[in-house]
């Protein structure tokens, strides 16, 4: 059986895992999104990498998004596929007619610096934000699995309760994607025949996020559907948010 809301269907596979009425909540979710991303007045700035997540946002965006978007990706040479992911971002965008803005990094300034991470952020942040306009949101691929994975990393480092979740919209970064699974968005991506690079170093289980979501997070799953509960959580912070924003 199999639902649909314009050209992005949700068939009920092994691989997802979801039932009839998962399937159905999945695709309110589409129907929303849609809504959302339409309704900002300003424009988007789709800060990607050569993954599933951020090359099915791209064609997310393609599909469904009126308003004007573009496509920024920060190369910061440090793996043998950097300028391969690039390249392959670059011909996307080229067939789709998006505009595409790149730029390669420092990494021997990465390197050298006390914190790799920090520094890579600091030059990607500062690319993203050289580019943006005054009413655009910077967008970032983010998604469920991603949200769960945070929850329990903030738990582990002692983050206070209200600090946990990462936020749909938190200033001018915007994660649409925050509530649909991983698996739904590589079901998505197959079937449309969309092309990726996978990052070998994610499945390295000695950085602690890949040991989480490697590890940690599969023996939850067999107890009880943390992914699940992560989700209705969601739910209910972004119609928390959203009322606030009406009733400010």
């Amino acid at each position: 059986m199999q639902y649909s809301y314009g050209q992005f269907e949700f068939v009920l596979t092994e691989t997802t895992g979801a039932t009839e009425s998962e399937c159905s909540s999945v695709n309110i979710q589409w129907r929303k999104l849609t809504e959302e991303i339409n309704s900002h007045k300003g424009g988007y700035l789709l800060a990607v990498s050569g993954g599933v997540d951020s090359v099915f946002l791209m064609e997310f965006f393609r599909n469904k998004c009126v308003r004007p978007f573009k496509v920024a990706h920060f190369n910061h040479k440090l793996r043998a596929t950097s300028d391969e992911e690039e390249k392959l971002l670059r011909e996307r965008c080229r067939e789709i007619g998006v505009i595409f803005i790149a730029e390669s990094g420092d990494p021997q300034a990465m390197r050298s610096a006390p914190s790799l991470e920090a520094e890579a952020r600091r030059q990607r942040y500062e690319f993203l934000h050289a580019n943006l306009g005054d009413n655009d949101l910077v967008v970032t691929a983010h998604h469920a699995n991603d949200q769960l994975e945070t929850v329990v990393m903030r738990l582990m480092r002692g983050y206070p309760e209200n600090s946990l979740r990462m936020k749909r919209l938190s200033g001018r970064r915007y994660k649409p994607l925050l509530e649909i699974p991983k698996a739904e968005i590589l079901k998505q991506s197959e079937n449309r025949g969309l092309r990726w690079i996978e990052d070998e170093s994610n499945e390295d289980v000695s950085h602690e996020r890949n040991w989480v979501r490697h590890k940690l997070i599969p023996m939850m799953m067999e107890r009880r559907n943390v992914l699940k509960t992560i989700g209705l959580r969601s739910d209910v912070d972004y119609a928390e948010e959203s009322a606030a924003d009406r009733n400010p």
